[in-house]
């Protein structure tokens, strides 16, 4: 952990504190019931343990497993949701290309990612939700609610996947997220992961089981952003570029959607080259691009 702690020392541009997102009273609230429930609000698990993970193909998640195996030794076991986004053929490509990578890096750790549909949201409604959503970034606050159910969903299922490991002899108790301190979705927080987190023990009866994000743990003493992952990836020789962040359809990487465009911020924050292949360029300015 000293090895991420210290960069993310150096970085802290983003305050906890001043996140839209972020809920201190309900934070406080279910981090007592945790203490109270099982003795501390989250730990990590000792080296050599099993956890399942997301793995989207996007650069939060890959470098996050590869933290996981290269810092903590932990068996991991990744999950990838076909949701019928709109770019799964090429998140589909990613992941692939990171399974081959991270199997002869770590054959001892790393097992094949697991593919498992989910539809969310649905598609019996998706466009009209879609609709809506556009509509939302009209009012303040309510562009960040984005697909309200998505990642509940997503790591929920998770979870049932972790349990059903235990068929495989395999004792799960934790679910690793990859959200960064810049993500500004309600359904991207550090409030929504202890709710989840709740939830998710009440149902199993089991104080035990948790999600940890471990850009975002700010019982850590974490919060930092893409730039830190990219630059941890750098400097111990992972490349990036085969990742998918775009959101679109095309083979090749937008460029400018949203998720592109923090991409690119961040590798320019890490001052590190970005090798990633996009469509379009960075806007021109006096004296040269963005």
């Amino acid at each position: 952990m000293k090895k991420m702690y210290n960069i993310m020392k150096n970085m802290g541009a983003i305050k906890f504190k001043d996140k839209i997102n972020e809920n201190m009273s309900v934070i406080k609230l279910i981090n007592k019931i945790f203490k109270d429930k099982r003795g501390y609000i989250v730990k990590m698990p000792p080296k050599g343990s099993s956890v399942v993970c997301c793995m989207s193909g996007g650069a939060d998640a890959v470098s996050n497993i590869f933290i996981l195996m290269n810092e903590f030794g932990y068996e991991v076991y990744p999950f990838f949701i076909n949701r019928g986004q709109s770019s799964y053929k090429w998140e589909k490509t990613s992941v692939g290309f990171y399974d081959k990578l991270f199997k002869n890096k770590f054959p001892k750790l790393y097992n094949k990612t697991k593919e498992i549909s989910v539809n969310t949201p649905a598609k019996e409604y998706k466009n009209d939700l879609r609709n809506v959503k556009k509509k939302c970034y009209e009012k303040e606050h309510s562009a960040h609610i984005s697909y309200p159910a998505r990642n509940s969903i997503i790591f929920l299922t998770g979870m049932e996947y972790a349990i059903s490991l235990q068929n495989k002899g395999k004792k799960i108790n934790t679910v690793f997220i990859a959200h960064v301190a810049s993500d500004t979705s309600f359904h991207c927080s550090l409030t929504w992961q202890r709710i989840l987190n709740l939830e998710t023990c009440h149902i199993l009866n089991d104080y035990n089981f948790q999600y940890i994000s471990l850009p975002i743990e700010v019982e850590f003493g974490n919060f930092y952003d893409k730039e830190v992952l990219i630059m941890y990836c750098e400097k111990n020789g992972l490349d990036l570029s085969k990742t998918r962040t775009c959101i679109k359809s095309s083979k090749i990487q937008c460029g400018v959607c949203p998720c592109c465009w923090d991409r690119r911020r961040c590798y320019l924050l890490a001052e590190v080259e970005d090798k990633t292949k996009y469509l379009k360029p960075y806007p021109k300015k006096s004296g040269g691009y963005y």
